[in-house]
């Protein structure tokens, strides 16, 4: 039996948005650490390769944040980019209240995500709530925290594209890692804001 060629496909040259902490593999603190494990652990297998060679490449021509919403556009081998989303399950009503209150309750807390720290017992915080910090988790069964759409030509998901902005969104979030609380519905303003 004779195995099934594909032509070899290359990525259109793209001067997009360039990973940089990928190419050492490993993060500079906790929680972009956990972001790689939790993106790594997803089982993408090849596609996650591809994503990071699409990543540190620049393939990545957008990504914006719109609440719990990513949107992202791509450049794979076509000459249209690829639109992806991807949704995250955000906090809301008690739970979300209860969150911004322990926060908000610890001055130290408070005053360490500000200055772009994120302390590890915030995990704890959605943990209490049922909730998940980093993507991946489910929540019951079929339901999981984080959506993701492609409108590649591709049958998983995610795929090699979604991978590359998950790359690019997780050293959004090594930097700044408020951005993740952002994406689970609790902004600086919230944790600012008048009770």
């Amino acid at each position: 039996m004779s195995k099934k060629k594909y032509p070899i496909r290359i990525p259109r040259y793209a001067a997009g948005i360039r990973a940089q902490e990928s190419r050492s593999g490993s993060g500079r603190n906790w929680w972009a650490k956990r972001w790689q494990d939790v993106i790594e652990g997803m089982g993408l297998g090849a596609r996650l390769g591809r994503g990071k060679n699409y990543a540190l490449s620049g393939q990545v021509l957008s990504m914006e944040m719109s609440g719990n919403r990513i949107y992202s556009r791509v450049l794979g081998t076509r000459e249209e980019p690829y639109d992806i989303t991807i949704d995250f399950i955000a906090a809301e009503g008690e739970a979300k209240k209860r969150i911004i209150s322990r926060i908000k309750s610890e001055p130290m807390t408070l005053a360490r995500i500000l200055a772009d720290d994120l302390p590890t017992e915030v995990e704890m915080f959605f943990r209490d709530e049922s909730l998940h910090l980093f993507p991946g988790g489910r929540l019951s069964p079929g339901k999981y925290d984080m959506t993701t759409d492609c409108s590649c030509p591709d049958y998983a998901n995610p795929c090699k594209h979604v991978s590359a902005v998950l790359i690019i969104l997780g050293e959004e979030i090594a930097r700044r890692p408020s951005t993740l609380l952002a994406l689970r519905g609790i902004t600086i303003k919230d944790l600012c804001g008048e009770d």
